[in-house]
């Protein structure tokens, strides 16, 4: 089949395009570039124009938003969702920790939670909270390091280093390095070190490391200050070291804007936790368009005066997250928002002599957002009297059903990406009710093409398999991620029904592994693209 010849401008386009790979060349010798990081003067590098990191960032369900809050220590979940059906065994095994049954909320006849948790409680009432119960994995590993570790790569293969969410971006959004897209896909407050948004290239989190430097880059759209340091040789030091340090939050520029086109909610717990929630809230109200958030609240490890410091933990929580759903609704955008707790273990069943617990296994993930559509609980509760040698519970969900369930049917993601991005486990999807059935679903109900259209790599070379609803000229053509069209799998009329036929013959085509685009066009007006891996 004749491809057609490339005009003057597309040429000329694709020398500007070398021209810049020049430049990111060089600067990656140099140990400097990554994920955009880097700005000359005003411009930001961007070494390609590509449609593809477009298109994958404008999907029907762009809007929606994921927050993960990671309770870093061991969140103890028997404290946290008491199990009323077998109170009695619970407050033998917790004589000095137990929460008494008259200072507990009851979510149904079965569990829990203390009043000093209540502020969640009209959440529960108005059913935008669900609990998953027993949350953990097999061989549960009681190393805070390890665990943090396993839950972020999903695998305790440590030669793994890359993390669930890095690996979905690395995979739909193959161009990232090559063309950073202009507003961060993640942000991530505090927590340095946590895996979950690093690929096996770069990390796809835009980190800072307290919430209190996140507000300066919002308040200023720079980290730091660069004025009024004197005409010293020190001065001029901390001059260069800050300006430098500026232009690597490439970032900045965009949040500030966001920053500045929201307003601060009166609500917000006074402390670290509650103006991370804060500054995401006014990010979202702003328009900044980061589909995933990641907040930390520290100091879950409660071997020892555990009462105290739980209830003052998780009155904070609990506290922060209702007035930014009370935030967020009162902008008319709490639907689009869904929070997730998780931690790296929960705690022994028993207590210690501390009046404290030891490190252990399962506990409860907690989901909160209108656009859960009704309370209720996920899976089963571990059973209190079939504890291991060290008096842990079995956990009844592994956490990867839970980082599957919420890519699937929350965010939207394809199967095949999320394939990609969980290891270590056969995954089994939860059902949560979050109003997406895991297939990229289309906005206009009419269209063409069916929601079904998947790249799938095998012996033979690479095939697609489509779907039509009715009669349709089908251009089917190929590229990789500078954008350059290698082939034309296909330019005829079909028929309604499905489709399968090769998109690459590897065998005639050979080409370097690695990762190219298919672009589907239908009828010269609707356009649909995604990438697919040559192994």
């Amino acid at each position: 089949m004749k491809h057609k010849p490339l005009n003057e401008l597309h040429l000329k386009s694709h020398d500007r395009e070398h021209d810049h790979w020049d430049r990111r060349g060089f600067l990656r010798t140099l140990g400097m570039a990554g994920a955009g990081a880097i700005s000359f003067g005003n411009s930001a590098l961007s070494v390609v124009e590509s449609p593809y990191l477009t298109h994958a960032l404008s999907d029907a369900y762009s809007d929606r938003i994921l927050v993960l809050i990671r309770l870093k220590g061991g969140n103890d979940g028997l404290n946290t969702i008491v199990p009323l059906y077998n109170f009695d065994l619970y407050a033998n095994k917790r004589p000095q920790i137990h929460i008494p049954e008259n200072n507990i909320f009851k979510l149904n006849d079965d569990f829990g939670i203390p009043n000093f948790m209540n502020s969640v409680a009209p959440m529960w009432q108005e059913g935008a909270m669900k609990v998953i119960h027993g949350v953990g994995y097999e061989n549960q590993n009681l190393s805070h390091f390890k665990s943090s570790e396993i839950w972020a790569t999903t695998t305790p293969d440590s030669a793994i280093s890359s993390g669930w969410m890095g690996r979905y971006y690395e995979d739909k959004f193959s161009d990232y390095q090559l063309n950073p897209p202009e507003k961060p896909l993640a942000i991530q407050i505090g927590n340095g070190g946590d895996l979950i948004f690093n690929g096996d290239l770069t990390t796809y989190s835009f980190s800072v490391s307290s919430p209190e430097r996140l507000k300066r880059v919002a308040e200023n759209g720079t980290l730091y200050d660069n004025h009024n340091h004197g005409q010293t040789l020190h001065g001029s030091q901390v001059s260069f070291l800050r300006e430098t340090s500026n232009t690597t939050f490439r970032y900045a520029s965009v949040i500030n804007d966001a920053y500045n086109s929201s307003k601060d909610f009166d609500g917000y717990v006074k402390n670290n936790f509650g103006l991370q929630l804060s500054l995401v809230s006014r990010f979202i109200k702003g328009g900044l368009g980061t589909k995933v958030y990641m907040v930390t609240l520290g100091g879950f490890d409660t071997h020892a005066n555990q009462p105290n410091r739980h209830e003052s933990l998780m009155r904070t929580l609990t506290q922060s997250i209702d007035a930014f759903y009370e935030d967020l609704k009162s902008f008319g955008v709490a639907d689009k928002v869904l929070s997730m707790t998780f931690s790296e273990f929960g705690r022994r069943v028993a207590e210690n002599g501390s009046t404290g617990t030891d490190h252990g296994s399962a506990a409860p993930i907690m989901l909160f957002g209108p656009a859960l559509n009704g309370n209720g609980f996920v899976g089963t509760h571990p059973n209190l009297s079939a504890l291991d040698k060290q008096g842990n519970m079995a956990n009844t969900t592994d956490f990867r059903a839970v980082y599957a369930s919420v890519l699937r049917d929350w965010l939207c993601v394809e199967n095949n990406y999320v394939d990609q991005s969980i290891l270590g486990a056969d995954i089994n999807f939860l059902g949560m009710g979050l109003g997406c059935n895991g297939s990229e679903k289309l906005p206009i109900s009419d269209d063409p093409l069916l929601p079904l259209h998947a790249a799938v790599n095998n012996e033979q070379g690479v095939n697609l398999f489509l779907t039509l609803n009715n009669y349709a000229k089908v251009e089917v053509h190929v590229f990789d991620v500078l954008g350059r069209k290698i082939g034309t799998s296909i330019y005829d009329q079909l028929s309604s029904g499905q489709h399968n036929f090769s998109l690459l013959d590897d065998r005639q085509n050979p080409l370097p592994p690695g990762q190219y685009f298919y672009k589907i066009n239908v009828n010269g007006n609707k356009t649909y693209s995604k990438s697919f891996l040559v192994k």
